[in-house]
């Protein structure tokens, strides 16, 4: 019984699942979770453009679990409660 193997895998794809999994353990500093995740989403675009080029790599799922896990890690623990604080206390109003 012989498997084919698709082909080799894209580096930048795993580089960006790991980068989201940093994103995720290092959230509760800011700073370095957000940074983490941006370049997570820099590598998943990365991979995906590769990947469409060259039809023998393979890494999607990878690539598409870094720019997912990122985003949420962006959006629900750095950068989006500070951003929401900001719009609280920009349409609150002023003490009396």
């Amino acid at each position: 019984m012989d498997v084919k193997r698709k082909g080799r895998y894209d580096r930048n794809a795993f580089a960006s699942c790991l980068l989201a999994l940093g994103a995720v353990l290092t959230s509760g500093w800011w700073l370095v979770g957000t940074a983490l995740a941006c370049a997570a989403i820099a590598f998943a675009l990365v991979s995906r453009k590769a990947l469409k080029e060259d039809a023998t790599l393979r890494g999607t799922g990878f690539s598409l679990a870094g720019f997912l896990v990122s985003l949420g890690v962006l959006l629900f623990v750095t950068v989006g409660p500070s951003l929401l604080s900001l719009l609280l206390f920009t349409i609150a109003p002023p003490p009396q």
